[in-house]
């Protein structure tokens, strides 16, 4: 790994620039609008930043990438929806400086607190990943902005009242930064070694699931997950996949499915793998007609 350069106490504005020379930003773009000029934007890049800006567009049919330009800045068309897990993958290759940002384009993290960020993987060596506060347009904190490691009855919890679940946003904040299982796949920051030592994302999830799947091989290896709540990033939510209810229910129940055969209900559990497809199979229809009216209220 490269020496860390240091950060300056105080202020972190002066040395904003000096650590976006240390990060690849990786952004996958799909119709996001105007909220990917706002993601730009919040970095507040200029040209002796030396910043490196990779977008990758999943085929955008909409007007996003109209004018975006910055220092460092590329775009990879790639003429069709790759995915998420794809798409990232695709914009981290051939990547070399110490850290990746994995940005949703709907999401704004300003270059001072992406500093904070750094400061804290410098100061915690045994860490691979972190991730923000994630806040919506309301300023509360979005669901999944913390999380905990899915389990069979974890994932129960989700849906059953009296069970504790994934998500860990009901629970009061910590204030400084703590050693967590999971943060929100729209904001991370990761080392890049410890990216490619696991190959990067699961390119078989079609889109929810492949950050929880990374975060699991990535403690299998012996890395550790922070979650950091100094540092606040906004999140609009679904700029991408606006109007597609349906295609976002069935994409969440595969990505289960692949993450229950992958991390749960393996070896001796096996034997649940059916239990658990029936149990997806019947959320699916039953939640499959309120998402489709939705999606035509929508159009």
């Amino acid at each position: 790994m490269d020496a860390p350069a240091p950060v300056a106490d105080g202020s972190l504005s002066g040395a904003a620039g000096m650590v976006l020379a240390r990060v690849s930003v990786l952004i996958v773009n799909y119709n996001a609008g105007d909220c990917l000029r706002r993601c730009i934007d919040a970095l507040a890049v200029d040209a002796d930043s030396a910043a490196e800006i990779r977008i990758v567009d999943n085929g955008s049919s909409d007007d996003s990438l109209d004018g975006i330009e910055a220092p460092g800045l590329t775009i990879d068309r790639a003429g069709t929806n790759l995915g998420f897990a794809a798409g990232m993958n695709r914009a981290a290759a051939g990547a070399e400086r110490e850290f990746l940002l994995l940005l949703n384009p709907d999401a704004e993290l300003r270059a001072d607190d992406l500093a904070r960020l750094i400061a804290e993987l410098d100061a915690h060596p045994e860490c691979v990943l972190l991730g923000p506060r994630v806040v919506g347009a309301d300023g509360r904190e979005q669901r999944a902005s913390r999380r905990r490691e899915p389990s069979a009855l974890r994932i129960l919890g989700e849906v059953l009242p009296g069970i504790s679940g994934i998500d860990r946003t009901h629970t009061p904040a910590p204030e400084r930064s703590i050693e967590i299982e999971g943060v929100s796949g729209a904001c991370m920051l990761v080392r890049r070694t410890a990216f490619e030592a696991v190959g990067g994302f699961d390119t078989d999830y079609p889109l929810h699931f492949e950050d929880l799947d990374l975060f699991a091989r990535l403690r299998a290896a012996g890395g550790t997950l922070r979650w950091v709540p100094e540092v606040t990033v906004r999140h609009v939510g679904g700029a991408s996949s606006s109007g597609q209810h349906v295609r976002i229910l069935r994409a969440k129940h595969r990505g289960l499915w692949l993450y229950l055969t992958r991390h749960i209900a393996t070896g001796r559990r096996a034997w649940q793998r059916p239990l658990w497809w029936l149990a997806l199979k019947v959320s699916e229809t039953l939640r499959a007609p309120f998402a489709a009216r939705r999606e035509r209220r929508a159009s």
